[in-house]
């Protein structure tokens, strides 16, 4: 058996889960790769996930997805030891804890989704690992159109940054934000560069509606 924990747990549930079983801390940048190659390198593993609740859900639906839809190249471009079949013995190993999630991301719920399906269906949505499962779920379904993305802060931040560096010059590209308000910094940062012309972009913060225009 094998405990994956995510690195904003505290410190002493990280050392009691040592104690008991050879224990991972990750992040979100790096937690799908931890689990692709530890599901690799020990067969038959039985896999405890969480803290975050929301995260080890979120993780074992865009494994059935990523299963169902990806071709076995693809896969392997993820990681060279899997395919189709061990990404279904992997989402099947994950057992996740049933209580511990961020409050800032829990606000993203089905009233939040509701509104994005209402709203804004030709937004592009993006949706970090510790949302709740509707607002994941609809990001994730986005992604596979390259309509969206689902990941780290990181992968929102590169997505926002090559949609933008794409589009024409007198282009308007909005996003859903569905993560904390305090990356937009970091997006202001990452895009001003491809701000050419008429070129702007809206970052929409769901939970409150409120939007910030660079």
């Amino acid at each position: 058996s094998l405990h994956v924990i995510y690195i904003n747990t505290s410190l002493e549930t990280k050392a009691i889960s040592n104690i008991i079983v050879p224990t991972i801390t990750c992040t979100s940048s790096n937690v799908l790769n931890t689990l692709l190659s530890a599901s690799a390198q020990i067969p038959n593993l039985d896999i405890y996930y969480g803290p975050d609740t929301y995260m080890g859900e979120n993780l074992i639906t865009m494994l059935n997805v990523l299963s169902m839809q990806w071709s076995d190249e693809k896969i392997a471009k993820l990681h060279p030891s899997h395919n189709r079949d061990s990404l279904k013995t992997l989402r099947d190993s994950i057992n996740v804890f049933p209580s511990g999630n961020c409050i800032v991301h829990h606000m993203f719920g089905e009233s939040v989704v509701e509104s994005v399906r209402e709203h804004y269906v030709d937004t592009y949505i993006t949706a970090h690992l510790e949302v709740p499962g509707e607002m994941f779920e609809i990001a994730m379904e986005y992604s596979l159109k390259d309509r969206g993305v689902v990941g780290s802060t990181s992968d929102i931040l590169k997505f926002i940054q090559r949609k933008v560096k794409e589009s024409g010059s007198s282009q308007k590209l909005r996003f859903i934000l569905g993560t904390e308000a305090g990356m937009v910094t970091s997006i202001v940062q990452g895009v001003q560069q491809y701000l050419k012309g008429d070129k702007q972009v809206e970052i929409i913060f769901p939970v409150s509606s409120d939007a910030v225009n660079i």
